[in-house]
């Protein structure tokens, strides 16, 4: 099984919580495009990957988390203990974005830190229809990203399914 459907497969796994065999189908998901991400999004699941290696307690982690990406290529996030006012929400899209973000032709994004040496990247996927995983009540909607955090080692790290936040809000 090749990278790519063995990433999909995770990523289904993960989602709707059947086995990969029953739900690998490439309608499911699909590789993100730039377009698809521009905007401000909050975070509606999160969950680490199995037997991933991370401090737990980093305050990256905190459960309130909120990306914007902008069409310059730059992006925001912010992780709160506590779930960001409108007014937070508002100041963080409009504030400087420190880092920059690309997608490469397979739809991983790229991001790079100002004075990080290396690249940070994740699968990223847009869900494409509804999926319902039995253990949780937060349904995956189409339009949703699928975020896989990667290691050094390519290996996954953390999932996290994001919702775009309306523009009138």
């Amino acid at each position: 099984m090749g990278v790519r459907r063995l990433s999909l497969a995770l990523a289904v796994v993960w989602m709707a919580g059947a086995p990969a065999a029953a739900q690998e189908s490439p309608d499911v998901l699909r590789a993100c495009r730039r377009a698809d991400l521009i905007g401000l999004w909050h975070v509606i699941r999160f969950g680490f990957a199995a037997g991933a290696a991370v401090d737990r307690s980093d305050p990256a982690y905190r459960i309130h988390q909120r990306y914007v990406f902008n069409s310059n290529a730059t992006m925001a996030y912010v992780a709160s203990a506590t779930p960001l006012t409108i007014e937070q929400e508002r100041a963080l899209a409009g504030a400087p974005a420190p880092v920059t973000w690309a997608l490469d032709a397979g739809g991983r994004l790229l991001r790079q830190r100002p004075g990080a040496a290396r690249l940070e990247t994740s699968e990223c996927r847009v869900v494409t229809q509804p999926l319902r995983d039995p253990r949780s009540p937060v349904p995956a909607l189409a339009g949703d990203v699928l975020l896989t955090d990667q290691g050094e080692d390519a290996r996954p790290i953390a999932r996290r399914l994001l919702r775009k936040v309306p523009s009138g809000e």
